[in-house]
């Protein structure tokens, strides 16, 4: 049995691919290119390919998107006062310039708000700021009410 293993891939491994059909080009024209005359003089060979830019693409009544400097603003909160959720987000683009802020209602009672902008190759400037006081007492006694006491259950 052994031997008759080794036979089969020996005559696999000898065979010539003209044989098992891997030398042929497949019909859809995946394979490697033919040969150009010209090739081995030092010419290049044309290279054509079947994708290019339908016509009329991106330029629909807006024009082309691309080429036209960015522009939005938007803008979202968020304010559960079950959860004590209480964050959001604005920000406005156009062009070069950004600018925007956010904010966050942090477990010791304070809200922090993040004002940034940026202006071509000015860099990110940040301003940080904190609103009330720490109660960092509410703060752990908060979180107490809220957290559930785990069951130690193994499966047995």
């Amino acid at each position: 049995m052994k031997l008759l293993l080794v036979l089969a891939v020996l005559g696999l491994t000898t065979a010539r691919p003209e044989e098992r059909g891997y030398g042929s080009q497949p019909a859809s024209g995946y394979g490697a290119p033919p040969e150009q005359e010209g090739a081995a003089s030092g010419q290049q060979p044309s290279v054509q390919t079947a994708y290019s830019t339908p016509d009329g693409a991106a330029s629909g009544p807006e024009g082309n998107v691309a080429e036209l400097p960015a522009s939005y603003n938007f803008e979202y909160a968020v304010q559960d006062d079950e959860s004590g959720n209480n964050f959001g987000q604005q920000e406005t683009r156009d062009g070069d310039a950004t600018s925007g802020s956010y904010y966050v209602q942090m477990a010791d009672g304070r809200m922090q708000i993040v004002n940034y902008s940026v202006e071509g190759d000015s860099g990110y400037v940040v301003d940080i700021q904190y609103e009330g006081e720490a109660n960092i007492d509410a703060a752990a006694s908060g979180q107490e009410g809220n957290v559930a006491t785990p069951n130690q259950s193994y499966g047995l």
